[in-house]
């Protein structure tokens, strides 16, 4: 059916529209995607966001997938049908243990070998890879950078360097998306990640960095509360309890090695859009979704945050790998 024939009024996003529906068999909700983030063909991008929830269903914290609606005209994109979750958004830090164990259901499944990983991405140097996004991000707007804001990025950039890994983290199935507001919180407390568009094959400290930095605490609006210290240990906690003790171990070597790589890829994304557009006027925008935006990117890419998340890891106040992964 056409997404224009259905009787209701679609969920509107960043990324894809959501439109409800009601099955025999329960709610469902059919994403429709407008753009990929991996710069894919539709019919690529279509065929990576179905086998990503197809491969993490067995983790039980994923919606499953029902049903794949082809790329045609009156869907450019394409559309995929899924389980319509029936929760609320996350509220920190109470909910932050429930992501942590979410995260762990489907860091725990068996990794495929090589050759059956196909389409989703599986960098042979996965540093390197996420070090390539934060240059491809800032490359075209570095003349425009604040003088700071690019000296922090530039130290950041030459640290996760020279801290690279000497062989490969063994890889797990990662979901690389998993701020806070990409959950749901049933009414018994479990977590439900809901927006499962890009995993890659990588260290499950990606998806853990990515779930409790600064930057992705505050991004999504719908989030209420703050987290702190105590709050980030605790969320590892409870994903280390959930993980077979080789997982835990095997990612503490590497935690904080990825803290930092998330963090500029995320900072980098939000300087480049700094770079490229009027921020001041964003701020000021009528429509209340542009200017929170800019309020949010406005924090991120200011000198003092910058240095401020970059205390987690750097200096005499930065978290240890034990503490975190004990």
């Amino acid at each position: 059916m056409p997404v224009d024939r259905l009787a209701v009024t679609p969920l509107p996003g960043r990324v894809h529209d959501h439109w409800p529906l009601q099955d025999a068999g329960g709610p469902l909700l059919v994403r429709v995607p407008k753009l990929s983030h991996l710069g894919l063909s539709p019919r690529a991008a279509l065929i990576y966001e179905a086998q990503a929830f197809r491969r993490a269903a067995p983790g039980g914290t994923t919606p499953r997938l029902h049903r794949i609606l082809r790329v045609s005209p009156g869907l450019p994109w394409g559309a995929l049908v899924v389980d319509a979750i029936d929760g609320r958004p996350p509220r920190l830090p109470d909910d932050l243990p429930a992501i942590g164990r979410a995260l762990a259901g489907v860091h725990a499944l068996p990794v495929p070998p090589p050759s059956r990983r196909r389409p989703l991405l599986d960098p042979a140097d996965p540093v390197g890879y996420l070090l390539g996004v934060v240059r491809d991000q800032l490359e075209p707007v570095r003349g425009r950078l604040g003088s700071e804001a690019r000296r922090l990025l530039e130290a950041e950039a030459e640290a996760a360097r020279a801290a690279v890994p000497p062989a490969r983290p063994a890889p797990r199935l990662t979901l690389a998306d998993t701020h806070p507001g990409n959950f749901r919180v049933r009414a018994d407390g479990r977590a439900v990640m809901v927006d499962v568009e890009r995993p890659v094959y990588d260290s499950p400290a990606v998806d853990l960095a990515h779930a409790s930095l600064p930057t992705s605490l505050a991004w999504d609006p719908a989030v209420t509360g703050t987290a702190g210290r105590a709050d980030v240990v605790r969320f590892h906690t409870a994903w280390a309890a959930a993980v077979p003790r080789e997982l835990a171990a095997a990612v503490r070597g590497v935690v904080l090695v990825y803290r930092r790589l998330v963090w500029l890829r995320t900072t980098s994304w939000a300087c480049a859009w700094a770079a490229r557009n009027d921020l001041a006027a964003a701020l000021e925008s009528p429509d209340p979704a542009t200017a929170g935006l800019a309020r949010r990117l406005a924090r991120f890419v200011d000198p003092g945050m910058m240095e401020a998340a970059r205390g987690e890891w750097t200096g005499t106040g930065a978290f240890t790998a034990e503490e975190l992964i004990p």
